[in-house]
């Protein structure tokens, strides 16, 4: 008779199966990982000073461009003292970027097919000067339309590209989120603009801009011109502007200026309907210019601000949780009205928008 065994005969099996040893993991003290941390930061400091530079000035004035200038000195000097920069240069020209370009980029326009018979923008030669109506578009001769300006201008854009017939209407969409007048050290909008009208020559101009603007007036190197707050900072601010619709109309194009609408910061009211008015008073004064007042059109009944739009009986959410952007809705109602002043001023044809 066999007789069973236990498990005093086999004491591993009792144990059960065996578990590979397990190696501790060395570990690195926290003084030398916060050294190492220090040293790549003081190496990324060195690499990319110059460009934060670039960015810091640019920057809005105050403490923290201040601040930031300040820290960024050392790393700037020393990365040009051991020729660092030219190094981070070099690899930024392999990537296909300037070094040198200003913190706001650049922007792509692909050069149209210009007809060679005449109608608005639709022709060649030098510069023009034509009052009228905007030209009336065909399949082959398309309506070319130019929408510019900051993030408004952005969202502006893509709805207007959606009410407008493809069939008949090329929209090029230009918008630079924190971009305007003031500051071309940042993106220079004069010389886009110049760019758009040679390239693209649009035959209609939709512009958007401004919400940024509420500082000093620099130039394209960034020496300051205009301090913010000054008796002379509204009148400067107007030259900017007219220089820039009439650059926009030296081709033949028409322009509708949209003025900035109504934010739910009430602390920022004065200083963005100074802006309107000064909007305003430029379009009065240039050829070929029109201005769309938006802040009642999206003001609320008692001229306050509200996120919504009353139409009769109709009340629909039209605004971002900002305070100052749109959602899709306003800003299809924001390009209508757009297209409806160009029809207006302009005589647009209607047969170009969506129904």
């Amino acid at each position: 008779m066999t007789t069973p065994k236990t498990s005093r005969d086999h004491p591993a099996a009792a144990r059960g199966p065996e578990r590979p040893a397990q190696h501790s993991r060395r570990t690195m003290p926290a003084g030398r990982v916060f050294a190492v941390m220090l040293v790549c930061l003081l190496l990324w400091g060195f690499l990319f000073a110059p460009t934060m530079e670039r960015a810091a000035e640019a920057s809005p004035d105050g403490t923290r461009r201040s601040a930031a200038l300040a820290l960024l000195a050392p790393f700037v000097a020393i990365s040009d003292a051991l020729q660092i920069t030219k190094l981070t240069d070099a690899a930024e020209r392999a990537l296909g970027r300037d070094p040198n370009e200003a913190p706001g980029g650049g922007i792509v326009v692909p050069p149209e097919p210009i007809p060679s018979r005449p109608g608005g923008g639709g022709h060649g030669g030098g510069d023009v000067h034509v009052q009228g109506p905007v030209r009336k578009p065909t399949g082959t001769n398309k309506l070319r339309v130019a929408v510019i300006g900051d993030s408004l201008a952005s969202g502006l854009g893509v709805y207007l590209e959606r009410v407008l017939k493809p069939s008949l209407v090329r929209v090029s969409r230009q918008g630079r989120i924190s971009t305007g007048l003031a500051r071309p050290d940042y993106f220079d909008w004069p010389a886009a603009l110049s760019e758009i009208v040679d390239n693209f020559r649009p035959d209609l101009i939709v512009v958007m801009l401004g919400e940024n603007d509420n500082q000093a007036l620099r130039d394209a190197a960034g020496h300051e011109e205009t301090p913010v707050g000054t008796f002379d900072w509204p009148s400067a601010y107007g030259d900017r502007v007219e220089d820039f619709m009439r650059l926009a109309t030296s081709k033949g194009a028409r322009v509708v200026w949209v003025g900035l609408p109504i934010v739910a910061d009430r602390g920022r009211w004065g200083i963005l309907e100074r802006q309107n008015s000064v909007f305003e008073s430029a379009a009065d004064a240039v050829d070929d210019v029109t201005y769309l007042d938006t802040w009642h059109l999206f003001a609320a009944p008692d001229g306050s601000y509200t996120a919504y739009h009353h139409d009769g009986d109709t009340v629909e959410l039209v605004r971002e949780s900002d305070g100052l952007h749109f959602n899709a809705t306003g800003y299809e109602l924001l390009a209508r009205a757009a297209l409806d002043a160009a029809e207006e001023e302009f005589e647009l044809t209607p047969r170009v928008v969506a129904d």
